[in-house]
């Protein structure tokens, strides 16, 4: 290790991804840059994932193992925060991988704009093919406090996953993911882009994220996926009482929020309640969302859709899923 250097801590979740961890961490031993903490945390894998992770800390004296009982994605990453050493930290999922100079870039990119996190684009990984989610033009952005949260909610440039972006560790200081929440990347995202003072973005897709239906994104309806619901809403009230500005970006992110969980939604008297409260966030919020325009075409459409009441909108995306079988 280039003593030098400033040190990048890697935090990685881990829980039963044999099939895939040692691709991932594969990728972090390829990286240009060696100056790095690599926080193995085995949430209690019922697999071969743990003895994978003592592997490699066997092999190199920067990967380190951490064994635990399981309690889910953000207790795992709270573990590995509270181990961090270094001044910078990134989070990478045990089933994803990176580009071999996902890290120096990220680290350049954060000492040319004198930023607090550095962000890149991403792959979307299917069984068929690799997409680009970004132009990979390799353009440089730069964002205030404020712009940067105003990005984060319209979802342009970059998301509000933990990756792929690299953070002053100091940033975390107070931070924490809430345990037992299926979105706890959303839940502090903007927390933390409320300490930092700028941001960059650098349009490179340096980030390979693997599409699973066993991720919370692909996976069925259950009741605690309303926990996404409840975090739009806290992130709406604390934004909009510190920048009033952005109203409007962030009754959008509510808005999108709101229909990526109505759409799963079983059409069944057991979700009678969630159904209603979700259609009442996409009414009381729509006629600003649909005069905004920054708001996604996509979103525009849904709420249009929606003009002729929610059996309608449920109606057309039947026949429109038909469409495409």
């Amino acid at each position: 290790m280039n003593e030098s250097k400033k040190v990048v801590s890697i935090v990685i979740p881990i829980y039963n991804v044999e099939e895939y961890l040692r691709t991932c961490l594969d990728s972090i031993l390829k990286q240009t840059y060696d100056a790095l903490e690599v926080l193995m945390v085995d949430d209690g894998s019922k697999d071969a994932s743990g003895q994978i992770c003592d592997e490699y800390q066997s092999k190199d004296s920067r990967f380190v193992a951490i064994h635990k009982e399981n309690g889910g994605a953000a207790d795992a990453r709270n573990v590995a925060l509270d181990r961090c050493t270094g001044e910078y930290v990134t989070f990478i999922d045990g089933d994803d991988y990176v580009a071999p100079d996902f890290v120096e870039r990220l680290v350049a990119l954060t000492e040319k704009c004198d930023s607090d996190i550095a962000i890149c684009g991403w792959n979307n990984v299917s069984e068929t093919k690799v997409e680009p989610f970004c132009k990979n033009s390799g353009a440089i952005k730069e964002y205030e406090t404020e712009q940067a949260l105003e990005a984060l909610l319209y979802q342009e440039d970059f998301d509000t996953a933990m990756w792929p972006k690299l953070y002053k560790t100091s940033l975390f200081e107070g931070i924490r993911f809430p345990k037992g929440n299926l979105y706890e990347d959303i839940a502090i995202i903007y927390e933390v882009f409320l300490k930092a003072a700028k941001v960059a973005f650098e349009d490179y897709a340096g980030y390979y994220y693997l599409l699973r239906e066993s991720g919370t994104t692909l996976m069925k309806f259950r009741k605690d996926k309303m926990d996404l619901i409840d975090v739009v809403e806290t992130m709406e009230k604390v934004l909009c009482d510190k920048y009033p500005d952005l109203k409007k970006a962030a009754a959008s992110r509510v808005v999108r929020a709101n229909f990526h969980i109505y759409m799963q939604i079983p059409q069944t008297q057991e979700y009678v309640e969630e159904r209603r409260r979700i259609e009442h966030n996409i009414k009381s919020r729509r006629s600003v969302v649909l005069k905004d325009a920054r708001t996604k075409r996509g979103t525009k459409v849904a709420l249009v859709l929606t003009l002729f009441g929610f059996r309608f909108f449920l109606k057309f995306k039947a026949l429109k899923n038909m469409g495409k079988k």
